[in-house]
């Protein structure tokens, strides 16, 4: 078992199909993957639902964990995270994913994100 980053460059120029066959594939391997940015709903939609048809003995489903950073205190901490968010779009946070076999459970609040292991 591993952790895969895969930065926002790197999936940038693929499409929903491809950027949910290069996740699976990894997790399919019981690695972990940490994504820089979020994943279009309709990618996260893809990816379940391609995990579920995958569903076998050895693969027993995903894990998915989105961390963002919405802790602002301030009115103007808010202001220019909402602009940050508005410039970045699907850039801004973290994606985790990883096999349900591995990974028991993921535990998010707003300032860290915890795994834990089977």
């Amino acid at each position: 078992m591993g952790v895969q980053v895969l930065s926002y460059d790197l999936l940038k120029n693929l499409n929903s199909k491809e950027k949910v066959e290069k996740i699976l594939d990894i997790v399919k391997k019981k690695d972990i993957v940490m994504i820089e940015g979020r994943l279009l709903p309709e990618e996260e939609t893809i990816l379940i639902s391609s995990a579920l048809e995958s569903i076998s003995g050895k693969f027993t489903g995903i894990e998915v964990a989105f961390l963002d950073s919405n802790s602002s205190s301030g009115i103007f901490e808010k202001l220019a995270t909402s602009i940050l968010k508005m410039l970045a779009k699907n850039r801004f946070g973290i994606t985790v994913v990883g096999p349900s076999k591995i990974v028991k459970e993921i535990k998010m609040d707003p300032k860290k994100l915890e795994i834990l292991f089977n």
